[in-house]
């Protein structure tokens, strides 16, 4: 037998697998829910004590320098936007923002249908495992019924020998 040479250890790599479908449909539902929850922060500013303030806070909970800033901007281009002059409290800008909240809310919304088709679907497969289980359970239970009724029968025919 030959003995074992040097051990050579390759460097670790990350796994990367492709996402599945549902993980890019919540990905994409979460990240129009933030866009929405913004848009509805930047309306609401104006008409809120304190509006400002929670238009930030939104703003710094979806994350600073994320590409879903950029896109909630910019589908309020036309209109002054009230976060990057907190004290402004005019209507104005306000229903400029809503504009751009009632684009995404489309978006949130076909977000939201196909994740609702996903889990009927999902719902529809379980329901089906679940039918076809109970019909195992309801043919297994038959078999031992009978099975237990022949053994019966053998144990009371042996048993009236004597």
């Amino acid at each position: 037998m030959d003995p074992i040479g040097s051990v050579h250890v390759a460097p670790t790599t990350e796994r990367t697998a492709a996402r599945s479908r549902f993980e890019n449909a919540v990905e994409s539902a979460k990240a129009q829910l933030a866009r929405g929850a913004l848009a509805t922060a930047d309306v609401a500013a104006p008409f809120l004590p304190g509006g400002p303030v929670l238009s930030a806070a939104v703003r710094g909970a979806i994350g600073p320098g994320e590409p879903l800033s950029v896109k909630s901007s910019s589908a309020r281009k036309g209109a002054p936007a009230p976060p990057r002059d907190p004290g402004s409290g005019s209507t104005g800008s306000g229903s400029g923002s809503g504009t751009g909240g009632l684009s995404t809310g489309g978006d949130v919304l076909e977000a939201t249908r196909a994740l609702q088709i996903e889990s009927q679907s999902m719902n529809l497969q379980y329901l089906q495992l679940q039918e076809s289980m109970q019909a195992e359970s309801r043919e297994y239970t038959a078999l031992s019924n009978v099975m237990k009724v022949k053994h019966d029968t053998a144990k009371a025919a042996i048993n009236n020998i004597h």
